[in-house]
């Protein structure tokens, strides 16, 4: 690196101005490769500033020259010091693979991490669970009308035998309590390990999704792949705005459906943003199998992720909340969701988004009395979908992070991997069994 240093020294030391451009990464590393540079050839004499851009196109590249924000020395600068703190963490977290090394096999390299290890641990205590779930049965008395709706009491006892159900109850009819019209707004826009997830369900590698989104992302067909963003700025909306209709074309959208074009509080926000949410990009391909050039899972990321997008323009779902009660039996309760207008459903259909109790056909007149087989809740099995929810709902790495980290530990034939994706599911490695017994009571 010698002569590459010697040439920024040459060039720098002559300007008038030298402004730090590198990614703007919440956790500050840009900034704290600009500063490094500059500090070590001692250049933190000159004029510097910072340039903040959402990606690498033309406008936006003017756009953050004509803003640039002026530094003066790195200690100073609140970016750096947070990037700073973060490097030396990372270097003192590497020994805790160098210790569990050690106190393993001794030879087998246990990789661990504020990332790798959280998600050993998810993993594992997921699986100890499952593994020792039974299924043991338990008997109550219930009621069900002729729509299939059912009505529970929560106070009626359970019995571990069907036979020991008293026969208490009879046919009766329904009363209906409410009928109430509700709304709900389309889905949080994908991260990348969101995206990730759903394409691995149906046979992507999270490694191919990754190099396949960032080839795209150089060609202007998808956004910044590795943003923490949920939302996007009201600009990025008004960007892509023009784009909509050719979006909506080629991934087999009817626009007709595209009618709330104005911006939503829930996905659109003035500020905070950094590169945005997970979206497509202003270079739309003419059909979907000309992203084939990129990987064959180009076409399955452009056409989740545009649905995805394109439903924060459609109108909200919109349904009947129907409660009622066995006439006889006051205590017993029933609940359905009757779809009045599937709005953005109609776009991007996600099984995350489902109403449990949903039914075309509402509360029923007349219910009868059954006997209900139940079973204690099975716990999920792990797969990488699963593992993302846990990791985000304790805010643990980020969506592009969590995808990288997911792929390095997942690899096949790599004896240092911890996790084996098959068919979706999740076990560990023997190598993964090793570190995961190692871990109970480390920080």
């Amino acid at each position: 690196a010698a002569s590459l240093l010697s040439s920024i020294q040459s060039v720098l030391s002559k300007c008038d101005e030298i402004i730090i451009a590198t990614d703007a990464d919440p956790s500050g590393e840009g900034s704290l490769l600009g500063w490094e540079i500059i500090d070590e050839l001692g250049l933190s004499g000159k004029k510097i500033s910072r340039m903040f851009f959402d990606d690498e196109s033309v406008k936006k590249l003017q756009q953050a020259f004509r803003n640039r924000k002026p530094l003066t020395t790195s200690d100073k600068d609140p970016d750096y010091k947070k990037a700073e703190f973060r490097t030396r963490w990372d270097m003192l977290s590497m020994q805790f693979t160098r210790v569990a090394t050690y106190f393993g096999d001794g030879k087998t390299v246990l990789r661990n991490g504020r990332l790798k290890s959280a998600m050993l641990v998810l993993v594992g205590d997921q699986l100890m669970l499952v593994n020792s779930y039974k299924k043991i049965p338990f008997y109550q008395n219930r009621f069900r009308d002729e729509n299939g709706v059912m009505y529970t009491n929560p106070e009626e006892p359970l019995f571990p035998k069907k036979d020991d159900v008293p026969n208490l109850y009879s046919v009766s009819s329904v009363m209906v309590d409410k009928k109430e019209r509700k709304f709900s707004a389309p889905p949080a826009l994908l991260d990348l390990a969101g995206l990730a997830s759903r394409l691995e369900a149906i046979g992507y590698k999270a490694k191919d999704v990754q190099t396949v989104y960032q080839t795209m992302y150089e060609k202007g067909i998808v956004s910044y792949p590795r943003t923490e963003d949920k939302f996007i700025t009201q600009e990025q909306f008004n960007d892509l705005l023009p784009f909509v209709d050719k979006i909506a074309k080629v991934v087999g959208v009817d626009t007709s459906l595209l009618t709330h074009r104005t911006p939503r509080s829930t996905h659109v926000v003035n500020g905070g943003c950094d590169h945005g949410a997970n979206r497509p990009g202003t270079n739309v391909p003419n059909k979907l199998d000309d992203l084939l050039q990129y990987g064959d899972c180009a076409p399955v990321i452009y056409k989740l992720l545009a649905q995805n997008y394109l439903s924060i323009l459609g109108e909200d779902y919109e349904y009947e909340a129907q409660t009622g009660h066995v006439k006889d039996y006051p205590k017993f309760v029933g609940h359905v969701s009757v779809p009045k207008n599937l709005g953005y459903k109609a776009i991007f259909a996600d099984e995350d988004d489902v109403l449990a109790d949903s039914s075309d056909k509402g509360l029923g007149t007349v219910v009868t009395p059954f006997i209900h087989e139940g079973f204690p809740p099975k716990p999920a099995t792990p797969t990488m979908k699963w593992l993302m929810k846990q990791l985000e709902k304790r805010s643990v790495g980020t969506g592009a992070t969590r995808t990288s980290t997911y792929a390095e530990i997942t690899k096949s034939g790599d004896p240092k991997s911890l996790l084996q994706a098959v068919k979706g599911r999740l076990s560990l490695t023997n190598s993964g069994q090793m570190n995961y017994r190692l871990l109970p009571g480390t920080h």
